[in-house]
Formats: structure tokens, sequence, C-alpha cells
């Protein structure tokens, strides 16, 4: 049942999601767009401009990264475990903030995020998220061609 969910859902999961990741390039054209995109809660200082658009064009490869896995199934594993460790860090640092008066801002990116975490996360449990490659090569413990 895993495997046919992430079979039927995996190519649009993975053009939905990647766009959505992918709209923080905003950031790198033109940071005037962050405070709004974060509710006004998040503020940026001059000197963290250049490290912020440096994350929106980063976070921005991730999302087309994940775009072109959808038609190259052999980007797929590789495209959601960069995409679900970079997520799930932004979950980890938005949990131990909570307690800050800007968190909140963060909430969309956050629910994004998780669902590609936990999607990831069901992936990686199907056939889908374990490369033939895995499997044992003939002859690969003795050393011997094959």
């Amino acid at each position: 049942m895993l495997d046919a969910f992430i079979g039927r859902t995996v190519t649009p999961f993975l053009v939905i999601f990647g766009l959505l990741t992918g709209v923080t390039v905003v950031f790198a054209l033109d940071i005037d767009l962050f405070r709004p995109m974060f509710r006004d809660l998040v503020d940026y200082t001059p000197s963290s401009v250049p490290a912020l658009r440096h994350w929106g064009i980063m976070v921005f490869g991730i999302g087309m990264l994940m775009v072109a896995a959808a038609f190259r199934p052999w980007l797929r594993f590789e495209a959601l475990l960069f995409a679900a460790l970079e997520k799930a860090f932004l979950l980890y640092l938005f949990v131990r903030d909570l307690g800050e008066p800007w968190a909140m801002g963060y909430v969309g990116p956050v629910a994004i995020d998780a669902i590609v975490v936990l999607y990831s996360i069901l992936y990686f449990l199907s056939r889908h998220g374990r490369p033939q490659r895995w499997a044992p090569v003939a002859g690969a413990a003795t050393g011997k061609p094959h």
C-alpha cells in the first residue's frame, strides 16, 4: 500500500513542493520581500542580508533539484535525502526557538518543510526509496570481477 501511494504521488509531490521550496529565490533577487513573506515577524539587518540572499539561492537550488528529480527518477534518493536533512534542520531550529517572539513568522515554511520531511520518510520506507544499486553485487564481497 505504501509503495503504491509513493508510486502514484512522488512526481506531483516533487514538482509542487520543489516549486514551493524554490520560492526562496525572491530573497536572492529582492531582500525587501523577506519581511512580508515571514508575516513581518522576522527581521533582517544589513549584516545578515548577504547570508539571507545566499540562503535564498541555495534553498532555491534544493527546490529545483526536487523538480528535476520528479522527471529523473535516478535523482530522487539523493534529492529527497538532501531536502529532508535541510528541512529537518529548520524544523529543529523552529522547535528550539519557539519561545522567541519572531518564531511564529516561520510557521509557513516550517509547515511546508514538515510535509517534505514526513513524505521523505515514507519514500525511504517504500521500495522506491531503496535504490537497486544497494543490492549486493556478485563478487563484491570477494573482490573478484563480476
